[in-house]
């Protein structure tokens, strides 16, 4: 059973409850009501049917009908009789039967007193005959309904089945129009997935629900959001795979060309092949960092990591670093500015390193001979920070946003020979970390690139 057919039979079935416990609820009220009137329907009666005894005994004939009389407008007078033992008749000459005259009148000679018929005479020995008809066999009377519907013709138990009927026609009409008004966006929401799945990745659905703003309607924005997200990883995917081929068709260009030239001059093959070695390291390096990122990026398993000392893992990679900046005459400088020796964070030092060693490398490839690359460690009171200030010719300001996309080279290094994924994983590494890279331009030449770990992960706040 669809879901729809299923929230429409719920609420039919509440509805169709609900009457009943409502009918039957006004039933025992009405019931209670009509059985508290006739009581005190049978008591004034009574009353009056003892007022009209006393009254003849004083007063004889006339005090009785006088009795009887002022009571005429109530309705409890239509059902006491005064009968005169002559003629038979009613006092006020209202008709009766014969036969119910009758059976009082032989009911209250078998007992005297009887609640509802007496037999009194008067002083000349006339019989008079004082009742309540139908005492016994008059049943309970059912009051009018409050479904009453004045004008028609009809009793009241079917105008009660009228009432009822519609109450029960709307009340289907409102279970119809409340399980479209839940399923609408559900199949919405499915027909969303449907083109999802069938790669339309533009497709959104929350501007089909604006005229909601439940759960549903929030379901349906979360939807967008997924579907957005979706689309950019897509489309991060295939800007990489372009990337990629692009940057795997120059090597592998040169090293058919190499091969060429090995088979065209077997006798420079070592000097070939020395090149041919240099482009295979190249292609192997950006096979590993693409490895790396793709791991990075994809990876559900967290990060493995542990207390690890800040300040001796920054100055092992400082001395790993000298023998690189040896070469080009240049030197790496590490300043600590108030930070303990065992100073520690929850991190994986294989990651977290390479993650310094590939600023400082890009540090020192853009610096020119003879200049200092500064490695300099502090904290504030919420994070630790580490700064690498180079003296290169910095990044033009439009560019610095993008230096950490995969595969961007910014105009400065053109001439780089590089895989453009180093800042990139860096970039992931850093936010692995729950921490925060960024890049600025100094004065009067370089750039900083500067990290920022919270001393507890939740206070970093990007």
């Amino acid at each position: 059973m669809k879901l729809f057919q299923r929230i429409f039979a719920t609420f039919c079935a509440v509805i169709i409850c609900a009457i009943f416990v409502a009918s039957f609820s006004f039933w025992v009220v009405q019931n209670t009501v009509a059985e508290n009137h006739f009581k005190q329907q049978r008591v004034l009666e009574t009353t009056l049917l003892n007022s009209m005894i006393s009254a003849f005994r004083a007063r004889g004939a006339q005090g009785a009908k006088d009795i009887l009389q002022e009571w005429s407008e109530h309705p409890i007078s239509q059902n006491v009789y005064m009968i005169t033992g002559d003629n038979k008749q009613d006092v006020l000459g209202r008709p009766i039967e014969a036969k119910i005259v009758e059976s009082a009148r032989s009911a209250a000679i078998k007992q005297v007193n009887l609640e509802y018929a007496r037999i009194e005479y008067d002083r000349w020995g006339e019989e008079y005959l004082f009742f309540v008809k139908d005492w016994k066999n008059r049943r309970l009377q059912r009051p009018i309904s409050p479904l009453f519907i004045p004008g028609l013709p009809l009793e009241p138990v079917w105008h009660e089945i009228i009432i009822l009927s519609f109450i029960f026609v709307v009340g289907l009409l409102l279970a119809y129009i409340l399980a479209n008004n839940i399923t609408k966006p559900i199949r919405i929401l499915g027909r969303g997935m449907n083109r999802l799945a069938a790669g339309d990745l533009e497709t959104r659905i929350s501007q089909q629900m604006t005229d909601r703003d439940d759960e549903l309607s929030q379901l349906a924005d979360q939807f967008d959001k997924m579907a957005q997200q979706l689309q950019k990883l897509v489309s991060k995917e295939r800007h990489l795979l372009h990337h990629v081929s692009h940057e795997m068709r120059s090597p592998l260009a040169r090293m058919q060309a190499i091969i060429g030239l090995i088979q065209a001059q077997p006798k420079k093959q070592d000097q070939y092949l020395q090149r041919l070695e240099s482009e295979l390291v190249r292609m192997d390096a950006l096979v590993g960092e693409l490895l790396t990122l793709s791991r990075l990026e994809t990876d559900n398993v967290p990060m493995e990591k542990e207390n690890l000392a800040l300040v001796p893992l920054l100055r092992n990679l400082v001395e790993d670093s000298q023998a690189v900046a040896e070469k080009n005459h240049q030197t790496v400088q590490l300043q600590i500015d108030k930070v303990p020796e065992d100073t520690k964070m929850q991190a994986n030092e294989s990651y977290l390193y390479r993650a310094f060693d590939n600023v400082i490398r890009n540090a020192m490839n853009y610096s020119p001979e003879g200049s200092t690359i500064q490695v300099k460690l502090y904290q504030d009171s919420k994070n630790w920070i580490v700064e690498v200030t180079d003296n290169g010719p910095g990044v033009a300001e439009s560019q610095l946003p993008h230096i950490f996309t995969a595969f961007y080279r910014a105009d400065s290094s053109a001439n780089k020979q590089g895989t453009g994924l180093g800042l990139a994983l860096t970039k992931h590494i850093v936010e692995q970390h729950n921490g925060k890279i960024m890049a600025n331009n100094v004065r009067p030449n370089g750039l900083q690139v500067r990290f920022i770990f919270a001393k507890r992960a939740k206070e970093l706040k990007s």
